[in-house]
């Protein structure tokens, strides 16, 4: 932080408990949030992280706290003055700002800035670390304040420096003792190098930390509750060189939050995303997400040969991301499906998703056995097949060309085995294929062609 705002320095929560709800994402915005995750300058989901903050003093000037609680800002830390209990060392923009967030529902921690030494020539440390604690309680009272969030006890200051870790946490200790035994939640605030090299004594385990990390990732390595991570942010209401703070779950901090399904908020269908929320297990938090909709139904096949038996081709469901629905979700209803014409398969959506999809597939004739083509007297060919049953008849292609470009076409009844074809060219090679045929409806259905066979006309 820089010097002229040094008094303006942090405390943080672990009361505030935003809600909302789906997966890790890597690779959005910097700094950005959705749905109740938030994330740091490399894009990545910060674990723990449930709330964005900020602190201000009186150097931020009035302060439109309507702009602030729609710009997204859920919690404020309002610094109330800094050192001994002297009122000229009081914030004058305490009991405004106070006002500000109470009116706007915005929750709410107060912090105090340090100048408790050990080299006072007038008062011990123990005594400045009291009288400090009595400053913000006289703070508080005057102000009608009801925090929601910790009071912190903002230790950084340079006349500090080269105090032991023993005398950082003495100091501490008083102040959090006095403000707690008053009923209010007690933290202390300090930059990351503070935190690592100098409040390094365990009794700051027993309180909440403000850490103060001005870079893309916290690399805090121990359990913490407000990560400040940087002091020229831009809020709407305030303006520009901000402090902004991401509120944490302490017990998630360190792992991430454990999220597990909570509710449904709405379905998805196949032109609208649904909606679900999960829950950490741990700290409560809620985030929600995105069930993707519906987007591709496939079945195993589009078209089967008649045998008599019903057909059950198998269903696939993916969403819009690809990813495969599972069968937990549909149920799948068949029709009888044995006859030649259209089989059906219904899918009806259940759990978190709604709607009815019917896919059609084919069942054709059964496919038919050409069993011989013979020249006979009179450039003709006899053609012969194995019957087959329940069709409205044949369909017989023949042609000079082996792929049947510009073949010819005749039928047969159904009760025929045998055809003659005639008027065929003289030392010309033929080539024969049938297919089976039913109407259904009007509609012939064809089934697959037969075996090629290949006649040279001789007589």
């Amino acid at each position: 932080m820089s010097q002229l705002r040094n008094i303006v320095k942090k405390a943080a929560v672990i009361g505030l408990c935003i809600c909302t709800f789906s997966v890790q994402v890597s690779g959005a915005a910097p700094w950005s949030s959705a749905n109740g995750i938030f994330y740091d300058g490399n894009g990545n989901e910060i674990k723990g992280a449930i709330a964005k903050g900020i602190d201000v003093s009186y150097h931020n000037g009035d302060i439109d706290w309507a702009k602030v609680k729609a710009a997204g800002i859920s919690f404020a830390l309002l610094r109330c003055g800094y050192g001994n209990d002297e009122r000229n060392q009081d914030d004058i923009k305490f009991v405004q700002n106070v006002k500000g967030c109470e009116d706007n529902g915005i929750q709410y921690g107060v912090y105090l800035y340090s100048y408790a030494v050990d080299n006072d020539k007038e008062k011990t440390l123990e005594d400045m670390a009291r009288s400090e604690a009595e400053h913000v309680l006289r703070m508080i009272e005057e102000a009608g304040a009801k925090p929601t969030m910790p009071v912190y006890y903002d230790i950084e200051d340079k006349s500090q420096v080269g105090m032991t870790a023993k005398q950082y946490g003495d100091m501490a200790e008083i102040f959090c003792n006095i403000v707690k035994n008053a009923g209010y939640k007690v933290g202390v605030y300090s930059n990351y190098y503070w935190w690592t090299n100098r409040l390094t004594d365990s009794r700051f385990d027993n309180w909440g930390k403000w850490v103060a990390r001005y870079n893309n990732t916290s690399e805090y390595n121990k359990e913490y509750d407000i990560w400040q991570y940087t002091e020229s942010g831009t809020v709407d209401g305030v303006g520009s060189g901000m402090d902004v703070n991401i509120l944490l779950s302490r017990p998630c901090s360190i792992t991430g939050h454990q999220y597990e399904f909570y509710q449904l908020v709405s379905k998805s269908t196949t032109t609208i995303n649904g909606k679900a929320t999960y829950k950490c297990k741990t700290c409560g938090h809620i985030k929600t997400t995105d069930i993707a909709k519906i987007s591709q139904i496939t079945i195993s096949k589009t078209k089967y040969e008649y045998t008599g038996k019903a057909f059950k081709p198998t269903v696939t469901v993916k969403d819009s991301n690809g990813q495969v629905i599972s069968t937990q979700n549909y149920n799948i209803i068949y029709s009888s499906n044995k006859k030649v014409g259209n089989g059906t398969v219904k899918i009806v959506f259940k759990g978190n998703y709604s709607g009815t999809i019917t896919k059609i597939f084919k069942i054709v004739p059964k496919k038919v056995s050409l069993t011989k083509a013979t020249n006979i007297k009179g450039k003709k060919v006899k053609l012969g097949w194995k019957k087959v049953s329940g069709i409205s008849g044949y369909e017989i292609q023949y042609g000079i060309n082996k792929s049947f470009k510009k073949a010819k076409t005749t039928t047969a009844k159904s009760s025929l085995k045998t055809k003659t074809i005639k008027k065929l060219k003289n030392k010309k090679k033929y080539y024969f294929r049938m297919r089976a045929y039913k109407k259904v409806s009007g509609t012939k259905v064809y089934g697959v062609y037969s075996s090629k066979k290949t006649v040279k006309i001789t007589k």
